[in-house]
């Protein structure tokens, strides 16, 4: 198993694919691990070497006490890039992961060619991460997991409930409370904003047409901060790989091809 170690905490990390190929890079959502790609890796690996990595605070990572920085975490994503061996990849992140991704694009650094920034936003009302923090202290994930699946996916997606479903549910639920709260105190405490001008790669903003968490609107606010941006809209909610993989993949291959 590959283990890094970046300063006390210890990032769950893995490459799959032929390592001769470009490399892509994958940024996983608030409440969900590597395992939210596996609808799209074989197709990924036919054109990439493909490195996920567990966001401190779930899946195979240590999650220590918190709350946590969008800096702290992008210190991670970097951590991989230099244990993955990545000298000209490409960056692809969810949500959180998104926003892991700008400031690690506005870092600028060494091999990044190309930056996906799906169902993301640069910055968010406090107050509705100190709800979910005071939730997650007082029921745990269980408290919020309903709200989580419904906003994660389309109506329709959740009534079929079906086994891609089954699975995020069941690995949100069994993240530890304390490291996701301690994202959510990184998203809280956000503001990328003043850090846009700086990403200067080629960028793909992805935005669901049913996102209720992060909308049209806040795609469009980060294309107009990041020069050579472009935005592209999914029939999904929040999360698109279980619902769309297909569809989703389409919209953004051709752009890191």
């Amino acid at each position: 198993m590959p283990i890094l170690n970046n300063g006390d905490c210890r990032i769950y990390w893995r490459g799959d694919g032929d390592t001769q190929l470009p490399g892509l890079l994958l940024g996983n959502s608030l409440g969900t691990d590597i395992t939210l790609w596996d609808p799209m890796l074989e197709s990924l690996m036919r054109h990439f070497y493909v490195v996920r990595f567990d966001t401190r605070g779930h899946g195979g990572s240590d999650a220590p006490p918190g709350p946590y920085s969008i800096d702290q975490l992008a210190d991670d994503a970097q951590a991989v890039i230099a244990a993955a061996r990545l000298t000209h990849y490409h960056y692809w992140g969810i949500s959180l992961g998104g926003m892991i991704g700008m400031e690690l694009a506005a870092r600028k650094p060494t091999g990044l060619k190309k930056l996906v920034l799906s169902h993301t936003a640069a910055e968010f009302d406090p107050g509705i991460w100190d709800q979910r923090i005071a939730a997650l202290k007082t029921g745990g994930m269980s408290a919020i997991i309903d709200g989580v699946i419904g906003r994660f996916f389309t109506p329709e997606f959740v009534l079929q409930n079906n086994i891609r479903l089954k699975r995020i549910r069941n690995i949100a639920l069994s993240q530890a409370p304390a490291g996701y709260a301690a994202c959510c105190g990184a998203i809280r405490d956000m503001d990328l904003y003043p850090r846009l001008a700086r990403i200067q790669v080629p960028t793909l903003v992805v935005v669901g047409e049913s996102d209720l968490s992060t909308p049209e609107a806040r795609g469009q606010a980060l294309v107009d901060h990041i020069k050579d941006a472009r935005m592209v809209k999914v029939k999904s909610a929040h999360i698109a790989p279980p619902e769309i993989p297909t569809e989703y993949l389409a919209a953004v291959l051709p752009f890191i091809s």
